[in-house]
């Protein structure tokens, strides 16, 4: 790889990172807010409501987990097919991996009952673990090239 490739990698690697943290800075923000504020609690209920009438929640949940699933396994075959001795790339693939364990205990087992912000935590999570993904790839992208 030439070094603005590597550069490149790089800026996605603290952008996606950023946007990770993000995510999971938002979704604690909702979570708390839906526990200690009353209005919000009264909005998310409205959210879930309309979003379960316009939307198959259950597809889309089950798309989500295969999706995440098929993330994890890429990302592990990756680990092992590449056979880098880094360990900035074994920290990556094992944070990949828990990342993605954690988003798939969270949408297997925890609904609306339990949390009522489920909805909206899911999608940050999600996200979190698609931008946990792509940094995957790129350090994986570096690692092998150099």
């Amino acid at each position: 790889m030439t070094r603005l490739q590597n550069r490149r990698n790089y800026i996605c690697i603290i952008l996606f990172s950023i946007l990770e943290f993000v995510a999971i800075v938002g979704a604690y923000a909702f979570h708390h807010f839906t526990k200690t504020r009353m209005g919000m609690l009264r909005h998310i209920i409205y959210l879930n409501s309309k979003w379960e009438k316009m939307l198959s929640i259950t597809k889309i949940k089950w798309i989500a987990i295969i999706i995440i699933i098929a993330l994890m396994i890429i990302s592990y075959l990756r680990y092992r097919n590449i056979r880098i001795s880094s360990k900035a790339y074994t920290v990556a693939t094992i944070l990949t991996i828990a990342v993605n364990g954690w988003v798939l205990y969270f949408l297997l087992f925890h609904s609306t009952e339990t949390n009522r912000a489920y909805y909206i935590l899911s999608i940050c999570f999600i996200l979190a673990t698609v931008f946990q993904n792509i940094v995957h790839h790129c350090i994986s992208s570096i690692k092998s090239k150099n």
